[in-house]
């Protein structure tokens, strides 16, 4: 797959370290993601989320797209209300917008290690399903996860949703099964990415439930060697909603809290 830019660290992908991590970005395909600078939003936990009913689309006020590398030309119809802001205000969903297609680097100049704001299934294609894309938009949201008022425990995530033209839709999560079961374990930047479908909830029209495990073929410093960590698929009508969990400093996000998140995400897709 040709992977697209990745976020609001311009472009898409997340550093595994928290000092990487706040230096700089990522990068994101069709199989995967894309780099953005993430901006530490205040910390709000995720029933402190509003989850009400499933937003009618609508404009946004502002184009929400990175500046710079990015090479984003999607309409930006998809509305603030679609995310679970918590304490983010219109300028900060901005700030940590993704980017799904980067420029490459200046000359000289190589990305640095990223995460993908997608799942990336396989390590390179594309999905047909592309092509039916109709608009796109995503953030990436750190926050606290802590079950309790007096704790913090910072992570963060990304959430994506997409509108898709004809039967875009469907395929894009037929693709995905498709890939899970075609392609195995990759290992890329020195660590291995293995991809599956675990049982979930049934959320919208149709929903997956995946687990990405990496495995760092050297031991990290500061973080954890291997790690698990959740994604959810959605499908209401023509729109996907997709929440990959990041954690932080290489741990993933406690079970409880991430699958909140993916539940009011869920929620709030738009019904087309």
């Amino acid at each position: 797959m040709t992977a697209p830019g990745r976020a609001h660290r311009p472009g898409g992908t997340r550093a595994p370290a928290l000092a990487v991590l706040i230096a700089a970005a990522a990068v994101l395909t069709a199989c995967a993601g894309s780099p953005r600078p993430p901006v530490a939003a205040p910390g709000t936990s995720a029933a402190a989320a509003p989850s009400s009913a499933a937003p009618t689309p609508s404009p946004s006020p502002e184009d929400t797209r990175p500046a710079g590398r990015c090479l984003d030309d999607y309409p930006g119809q998809i509305p603030d209300a679609v995310f679970l802001v918590g304490s983010l205000t219109a300028e900060g969903l901005r700030e940590n917008g993704i980017c799904y297609r980067l420029a490459p680097p200046p000359p000289g100049e190589q990305e640095p290690p990223s995460w993908d704001s997608l799942p990336r299934v396989c390590p390179t294609g594309a999905h047909a399903s592309d092509a039916l894309i109709a608009d796109r938009r995503g953030i990436n949201r750190i926050w606290n996860s802590a079950p309790k008022p007096d704790e913090h425990w910072t992570v963060s995530y990304d959430h994506t949703v997409t509108r898709y033209d004809g039967r875009g839709a469907v395929d894009y999560l037929a693709e995905l099964r498709a890939a899970v079961k075609r392609c195995g374990p990759y290992t890329e930047h020195g660590v291995r990415h293995d991809y599956a479908i675990v049982s979930g909830p049934k959320l919208g029209d149709e929903s997956l439930r995946m687990t990405l495990h990496r495995r760092h073929l050297r031991e990290p410093e500061g973080m954890p060697q291997e790690a698990t960590y959740y994604i959810s698929v959605v499908r209401r009508g023509a729109y996907v909603g997709v929440v990959v969990d990041h954690g932080w400093e290489g741990s993933p996000t406690h079970d409880a809290a991430i699958f909140d998140v993916m539940a009011q995400a869920a929620k709030r897709l738009p019904a087309a």
